[in-house]
């Protein structure tokens, strides 16, 4: 009975320190874009109709084409064209409520040799200024700075897809 008891202790201390490492190592959002950062975390107060009528003003004034908005999820996607005939057509946009913000995403497509074929790849702050995936994450970070009030951090996902993922499966990735 008492080394039952003990093991119980014994199981209990090892329980909590791991849980204490796993929340030391596990990543936190962070002030500001760092190397390969592909999430903009915006935290507001300002209520979630506001956010979203915003955020539809701010990409329908850049050229964007709106994909979904929908008020009830808290969700607003822009389209991606193939072939594109303007840049704002290479770049999905996505903003979903979370809980106190808005977690922004991106993804950009590159068209293939062949004419309505593309591939999709995620906005990150990579590269240099005008590399085409920093300049998508610019884009999504514009997007983020427009949401009232907003405090932005910065964080890093799993990406679902890849170069080899179909150009409308990427385009459905959550991440």
């Amino acid at each position: 009975m008492q080394a039952g008891k003990i093991l119980l202790g014994v199981g209990l201390l090892l329980g909590s320190a791991g849980a204490a490492v796993a929340q030391q190592q596990a990543p936190k959002p962070n002030g500001a874009p760092f190397s390969r950062a592909n999430i903009i975390l915006a935290y507001t107060s300002a209520p979630p109709d506001s956010v979203l009528t915003r955020l539809r003003q701010h990409v329908a004034s850049r050229g964007f084409i709106i994909d979904s908005l929908d008020a009830s999820r808290g969700l607003l996607t822009t389209k991606v064209v193939v072939p594109a005939q303007r840049p704002e057509e290479q770049l999905k946009l996505r903003a979903v409520r979370v809980a106190g913000g808005w977690k922004l995403t991106g993804l950009f497509t590159l068209e293939g040799p062949g004419r309505g074929n593309a591939t999709a790849f995620p906005a990150q702050f990579l590269g240099l200024e005008n590399a085409p995936a920093k300049t998508a994450f610019r884009q999504v970070e514009a997007l983020a700075r427009a949401v009232p009030q907003a405090t932005l951090r910065y964080d890093r996902g799993k990406v679902s897809f890849s170069a080899f993922t179909q150009l409308e499966e990427a385009l459905k990735a959550v991440w």
